[in-house]
């Protein structure tokens, strides 16, 4: 049991490390979405470190009861078995064939999270670039690798970093996706709270507290975030992202993750709305 567990060890930390780096580039596309960087939001690398890591924290304290069930259920097996599982598992791990296409196997989830994300590739396509990958560019290699013992423990290593890059685009896929439906109609996800972008509004007004926004006293704007002297909000009426002087501005009524939808007809209001009476005010001039 304990060789498992160091076994698991060796892989987990190039998971995390890969997953790290996806999540960082993930954070940053988040903020491509209002139109700015997270340095510009008000975020230095130490706040960014802390709050990625304490994702990663979080996903491991997720997934380790996960990982121990599967063990005692195969400790369970092995036992009930008197033994003949754990035999046949280690012969198969002996094959290198086997232990390669396992490896493969693995690995090419970042091939298909990255070909399904960023190339955008689907159906038939998507099966087929990821095969390619998988039998010419990881199969045949991590055979060649597992002749030595050096090679294998370059294996471990690839796998699980090429795992957890996987994992961690498809995390970002959904982090970019919840960014753009906070811009579009101001509801975020879980998974955003996760790596520390707060959907926190706030209703504004200048230095004398008379509201932004004279025809609508209430509205709410997404804090971004402060920088030298100046909070950074999106407006989800024009859509655009902008900066204040804190000295010139006052925040009101204070909300995370409001709900945005009509208490009547539980439709969500998209934004954009202050766009749409400009255009058609101009129509009917």
């Amino acid at each position: 049991m304990l060789e498992v567990f160091e076994k698991i060890g060796s892989v987990a930390v190039p998971v995390a490390v890969g997953m790290y780096a996806m999540l960082y580039l993930g954070l940053a596309q988040v903020y491509v979405v209002f139109g700015i960087t997270p340095e510009q939001a008000g975020l230095d690398q130490a706040t960014i470190f802390g709050r990625l890591i304490g994702t990663l924290i979080e996903l491991f304290l997720v997934a380790l009861p996960g990982v121990g069930l599967l063990i005692a259920l195969g400790w369970l097996l092995n036992l009930a078995t008197r033994g003949s599982v754990g035999r046949l598992v280690h012969r198969l791990r002996e094959q290198p064939w086997i232990a390669a296409t396992v490896g493969a196997l693995i690995s090419v989830v970042a091939y298909w999270a990255y070909f399904g994300t960023l190339w955008e590739l689907s159906g038939g396509t998507l099966l087929v670039a990821v095969a390619l990958v998988a039998v010419f560019g990881l199969l045949v290699p991590f055979r060649l690798m597992r002749r030595h013992n050096t090679g294998r423990a370059g294996m471990k290593v690839l796998t699980g970093a090429l795992f957890g890059i996987g994992l961690g685009l498809i995390l970002v896929a959904q982090m970019v996706h919840g960014a753009a439906d906070i811009a579009a109609n101001g509801n975020g996800n879980a998974l955003l709270q996760t790596v520390g972008f707060q959907n926190q509004w706030a209703t504004v007004g200048d230095g004398d507290g008379k509201p932004l926004n004279k025809d609508n006293p209430d509205e709410l704007f997404l804090l971004l975030g402060e920088k030298e002297g100046a909070y950074v909000l999106y407006d989800c009426g024009k859509q655009e992202t902008f900066r204040r002087s804190i000295e010139g501005t006052t925040l009101g009524r204070i909300e995370f993750d409001p709900d945005f939808s009509d208490p009547e007809t539980g439709e969500v209001k998209a934004c954009g709305y202050a766009l749409e009476a400009q255009d058609s005010g101009t129509g009917e001039q």
